[in-house]
Parts: structure tokens; sequence; C-alpha cells
């Protein structure tokens, strides 16, 4: 079977995501840790839509997580692989909780690279998409939120790079990232947990676009040529070659 996997599927942009991609006749799997949400969301996606959501319960940033999870899709044909899942913290550098931050590593980057770095190796040679989502965060970076900056100019960085070389080497398999600001999910809650800020009236309402509209962005970014699809200010989505440099190196 043919499926989309996505991951923090359970609410938020995930979830926005499981809905944008059903409605365009994508099977799904869906994985996240709340057994409960997910159960609710396939029920409602396949009774609204003629396509087949599969739910796969899993903490990414736990240790072998990632791998474990990959290894339940190998019934599956991976035709988009979404890494969405990843949450950030409102903190000055000292005064970030060090146990958060250490998670907040381990499923904003180890989760993803690992998840990534195997599609990669099975699929390169397939027409196939792997999509990251960071934030404005991956290029630019914020006073309060330091190393969840750092977590995602890593996603950005290292998605711009896979989608460079397969294109270099004449890959069918294409990679993205896509760069969202302020969106309405649990982020801002999330962040605040065990923070040293509280994230309530730290952006004006203004800024805020909902989930389901990143996930009309994410789609025209999956359908695009492009590599990378930045939320602007004015919540408007530019889509763009890659951005940070590249450099071949004879081998």
């Amino acid at each position: 079977m043919k499926a989309v996997l996505i991951t923090g599927a359970s609410s938020g942009i995930g979830k926005a995501l499981s809905y944008q991609f059903a409605a365009h006749g994508h099977n799904l799997v869906i994985a996240a840790r709340r057994q409960e949400e997910l159960d609710k969301i396939k029920q409602d996606i396949e009774s609204r839509f003629s396509v087949k959501v599969i739910v796969k319960v899993s903490d990414l940033a736990i240790d072998g997580g990632a791998d474990r999870l990959y290894e339940e899709l190998r019934e599956f044909d991976i035709e988009v692989m979404i890494n969405n899942a990843g949450f950030g913290d409102f903190a000055m550098p000292w005064e970030m909780d060090l146990a958060k931050a250490q998670t907040m590593v381990d499923l904003n980057v180890r989760a993803l690279t690992t998840l990534s770095l195997r599609y990669v190796r099975d699929y390169s040679d397939t027409q196939v998409t792997l999509l990251n989502v960071a934030s404005i965060g991956g290029y630019t970076q914020f006073d309060i939120a330091v190393t969840y900056c750092a977590t995602k100019f890593y996603v950005a960085s290292f998605t711009e790079g896979l989608a460079q070389s397969l294109m270099d080497q004449g890959k069918p398999m294409r990679a993205k990232v896509l760069a969202p600001g302020p969106t309405e999910s649990e982020f801002v809650t999330h962040s605040s947990e065990k923070g040293a800020i509280e994230g309530d009236g730290l952006f004006p309402e203004n800024a805020f676009i909902t989930a389901e509209q990143l996930a009309q962005y994410a789609y025209q970014l999956f359908e695009s040529d492009q590599a990378v699809g930045i939320v602007n200010d004015e919540n408007q989505l530019e889509l763009k070659e890659p951005i940070y440099p590249y450099v071949q190196v004879p081998h």
C-alpha cells in the first residue's frame, strides 16, 4: 500500500497535514505518542475520505524510537515522508531546563536524521518526497529560543543539503523543507512547559496562521519544483531554491 508518513500527527500541524493529504487521496501512516488522539483522527478521516489510515504509536525522542518506527514501515510503500514531530522552548540559554533541551535535540534532530537517512538510503532511486518541517527559526535566531533555533537550523541545512545532493546526482527522490512562522497549534503551550518564559503574549494574535493554512502551504511546496518553502512576515508562502551554500567536493 502506498502511503504518506506523518510524524507528530496527533494535533496541530501534523493533524492538519493528515487531513490535507487525505483530501488529495493519499493513504496515511500517522505517528505520535497519543493513541486515543490518533484513533480519533483515523476514524474521522476514513469516514470523510476514500483513504486508509494506519496508526503507529511511537515516541521518537527515546533511544531507538525512530528505528523502531521505520522498521514498522517496511510493509508500506512510503511515497511521502513528513518529519513534523518536534517541540520548542522559551527561555534564555542560562535558564533553560537541561533535560528538556536534551529531549528536544533527540526529537528535533536525532530522530529526524535517522528517519530521513534511512528513507533516503531505501528510496533515493524512486520518485518520492521527503518533507521536513523546520521553522522560520531555522533561518533566524531568537534570543529566547537559541537551542530550538539551532535544532531547526540543522533541519533546514540538512534537508537543503539532501535536496542538492539528490539533484546533483540525478536522483528522482526530492527533499524539501518547510519553514513556518507562528502557527496555531500546541507549540506555544509545549514551549512554555518547564520554560522560564511564558509563551502567551509573546506574539501578536495577527502573527499566527492556522494549522490548516500551513498544511495547504505544505501541499503547495510538495507539488512545486522548489526545495524550500518559507512563511514570510505577511504569512505568505515563499517558494525558494536552497539557501545554504553548497559545495561539491571531488570524490
